[in-house]
């Protein structure tokens, strides 16, 4: 950790947070879920404990399900769910709200942002989650919706790093060119399928976590 990082308060400087595109491509949830497991790893070993999650549908399952598994060789891993309605998954079908129960049922922490929908709901998720947290876990490769947003308010963040789980490929977009990448890897036994996992701290020219390449 850097000393402008060590400054923050304890709290933010040990969570971190997950925002992602609800729909994935059905053959690459595999290869995601093992970039989220080895990008949770190596913050865990960079001193992160509490890992918050939107709890909606896609990516943030997926990252949840992955905290949980994780757990279980990490024990004091935290899973933090910042719910943004009460009746978030009333429309969704059998098998998803069976899986989000069972989240609800092991996490660690839970808030319900609010007791009922309201336009803006999401936007107040996702906000909660980033201004309590100094590392973003995304998978963002198109720029429309609240994972957008959620990264664009991120980024205007001096104290927040981000990780990317996209592969360069999967997004060809203007927004993360609009930071410079402080730091690109990419496995040399990947070859040409390789996913680089994009690290890139506003405003500063070094990151000292450290470092892992997640490839398919």
């Amino acid at each position: 950790m850097d000393r402008e990082h060590d400054l923050l308060p304890e709290g933010i400087r040990e969570t971190a947070f997950f925002t992602g595109h609800r729909y994935l491509p059905a053959d690459e949830k595999a290869h995601i879920q093992q970039r989220i497991a080895d990008a949770v790893v190596m913050a865990y070993n960079d001193g992160y404990r509490r890992f918050i999650c939107g709890c909606a549908l896609g990516f943030d399952t997926l990252a949840a399900l992955q905290v949980l598994q994780l757990k279980k060789k990490y024990p004091d891993m935290i899973l933090s769910l910042a719910i943004p309605c009460e009746m978030q998954a009333d429309r969704w079908h059998d098998k998803d709200r069976e899986i989000y129960s069972r989240i609800l049922e092991q996490a660690d922490e839970k808030t319900v942002l609010s007791p009922c929908y309201f336009q803006g709901v999401m936007l107040t998720r996702n906000r909660y989650m980033a201004d309590r947290s100094s590392l973003c876990i995304c998978y963002l490769y198109h720029m429309r919706g609240g994972t957008a947003s959620t990264v664009r308010y991120a980024l205007k963040q001096d104290h927040i790093r981000i990780i990317n789980l996209a592969s360069a490929q999967d997004y060809n977009t203007g927004l993360l060119r609009e930071k410079a990448w402080n730091y690109m890897s990419t496995s040399p036994s990947a070859g040409k399928n390789a996913a680089t996992v994009h690290l890139f701290l506003s405003q500063r020219k070094n990151l000292t976590m450290k470092h892992t390449s997640i490839f398919f």
